[in-house]
């Protein structure tokens, strides 16, 4: 399962390029954002304590629909390997028709800093990371300002050494006007080692001068302290978020 999971993002990256170069000179676009939230929440667990964090990327649209791009973000685990950010590298390519978006997507997400080393172990032991992969596959269909979203997504080993995940996402959002969007999202995943999680968010997000987004939502999860670590991470929270994007290329 793990093979077929990295032959096929292999696969993807090779297609994805392969068909931006054979359009010549369009190469696409470039674009870039920084942002700034009071708490870096995924799947509705924190990967920040809670705490503030700065994170970023760059997007890549490319020909025919194809695309790609990084994510890095600031991460808290306070753990023994003194974890402090997380890389996300993904691909993927929407598909539209009549008013649906089939949108599929592989992403690589890493933690390169997780190098500590507890004093249980003996030296030279070797720790497997928290690195996983993770595919998706995403189908939205669009009802004139409402639209209805439904994601798939799975990861042969997923991180936390909890195995094989299984996960689905539901989405509901509504554009209020052309600067405001309403949404909602609920989600499930299943794991083979570890606590299955039930997630949900709400929240709106407004773009200022079409460069300004300023993000308010709501998480919550179904999972106690004792399922989560210990600790406080999986407790409902208020996320504020501000984020800059801009052009590059």
């Amino acid at each position: 399962m793990r093979n077929f999971f990295i032959g096929l993002a292999v696969a993807t990256l090779v297609v994805a390029f392969g068909n931006a170069a054979a359009k010549g000179s369009d190469w696409g676009s470039l674009y870039g954002y920084v942002d700034w939230t009071n708490d870096y929440r995924f799947y509705g667990m924190s990967s920040s304590s809670r705490q503030p964090v700065s994170q970023g990327g760059l997007h890549w649209s490319m020909p025919d629909n194809f695309y790609a791009g990084v994510f890095v973000s600031g991460a808290r685990f306070k753990d023994f390997r003194g974890t402090s950010y997380e890389t996300d590298f993904y691909a993927g390519r929407h598909v539209y028709f009549d008013n649906n978006d089939l949108n599929l997507e592989l992403l690589f997400s890493a933690f390169p800093d997780a190098a500590g080393h507890p004093s249980y172990a003996p030296p030279g032991t070797i720790f497997r990371t928290y690195n996983f992969f993770e595919a998706s596959a995403e189908f939205t269909r669009k009802f004139g300002a409402l639209s209805l979203g439904e994601k798939l997504l799975g990861s042969p080993e997923y991180g936390s050494h909890t195995g094989t995940l299984l996960g689905v996402n539901t989405t509901v959002a509504y554009a209020l006007n052309d600067w405001l969007k309403a949404s909602a999202e609920w989600g499930h995943q299943w794991v083979t080692h570890g606590t299955d999680l039930s997630h949900w968010d709400i929240g709106a997000a407004a773009t200022l001068r079409q460069q300004w987004v300023l993000e308010l939502r709501y998480y919550d999860t179904d999972v106690g302290s004792s399922h989560c670590f210990f600790t406080n991470w999986c407790k409902p929270g208020l996320v504020a978020k501000v984020t800059y994007q801009f052009v590059v290329l």
